[in-house]
């Protein structure tokens, strides 16, 4: 299992980092950010995510028993599947497929 701690930084920098937590926690990210892909390509993200939690829930299985499987924490499986965390890499959603007996296919197709 992963180590919990985090370094300390100074005080302006922890006051800094929560600041930026109450903010997201009052008004987390739900759209696509500016500038970075089309919006059907992060519409197939959103739509991917919500097969992986359907699918995890069809088989009966808590985010506590996936993210053990993927070797993540539980929050950062949970902020996967309610879309807090929009930037998931390809190893991370190959580890998510593998954990829920899946298999991921990536294709290249043009626009």
């Amino acid at each position: 299992m992963k180590p919990t701690t985090k370094p300390k930084g100074t005080p302006e920098q922890r006051a800094e980092e929560e600041a930026v937590r109450r903010q997201h926690a009052a008004n987390p990210v739900r759209q696509r950010p500016a500038g970075v892909i089309n919006r059907q390509s992060f519409a197939a993200i959103l739509r991917l995510v919500a097969r992986f939690k359907a699918v995890r829930e069809s088989q009966g299985l808590t985010l506590a028993e996936v993210s053990e499987r993927m070797g993540i924490d539980p929050p950062a499986l949970s902020r996967l599947e309610t879309g807090k965390m929009l930037n998931p890499t390809l190893a991370t959603l190959h580890k998510w497929a593998e954990a829920l007996g899946q298999k991921l296919d990536v294709d290249l197709s043009p626009t």
